[in-house]
């Protein structure tokens, strides 16, 4: 499934370039350069993401139901699907 996340680059005194992901608090990196910044953002939303949902699962009781959500920004409307 792919998802689709905001991200802000913004270049520093120095030429440097940090950027975050404005939905995923803490996701934040920096680059020498601003492919560097965007590979790095990348894979640190990755690892954030990854760290957030085995966060999330390690205490589900057997009867938990686990279902992706899809949002259409857009027209503000949520659609379930089912993930089994």
């Amino acid at each position: 499934m792919k998802q689709n996340f905001h991200t802000i680059f913004k270049p520093d005194r120095n030429g440097w370039f940090v950027g975050w992901v404005e939905e995923i608090p803490g996701t934040i990196t920096y680059g020498k350069s601003l492919e560097d910044c965007r590979r790095n953002l990348k894979a640190s939303l990755q690892l954030m993401l990854d760290t957030n949902r085995d966060e999330a699962r390690r205490w589900l009781a057997p009867g938990c139901i686990q279902e992706a959500m899809e949002i259409d920004t857009s027209e503000d409307r949520i659609i379930f699907t089912s993930a089994h």
